[in-house]
């Protein structure tokens, strides 16, 4: 299960790996975000900027995708 060490956040994490759809002064600052459950798996996830592809593999490989905290910005995670 993902947990920022910066805010202790355990459910809403998004990714750097993935670019917005949009570049906006006021959007998003990624492009696939994900809610995990209480035993640490996807139980919602938004894919904005993602192909369907690349989806797959984020929900496959959580680890490796979801690398920054979706409440305070800190890639400081432990899994």
């Amino acid at each position: 299960m993902p947990r920022c060490n910066n805010c202790g956040n355990t459910v809403n994490f998004s990714s750097s790996l993935i670019p917005p759809p949009v570049p906006e002064a006021c959007g998003p600052p990624t492009g696939l975000y994900a809610n995990f459950d209480d035993e640490g798996f996807i139980s919602t996830m938004e894919a904005t900027g993602a192909d369907l592809d690349t989806a797959q593999l984020a929900y496959e490989n959580p680890r490796r995708y979801f690398d920054t905290c979706g409440l305070c910005g800190s890639r400081d995670l432990t899994w």
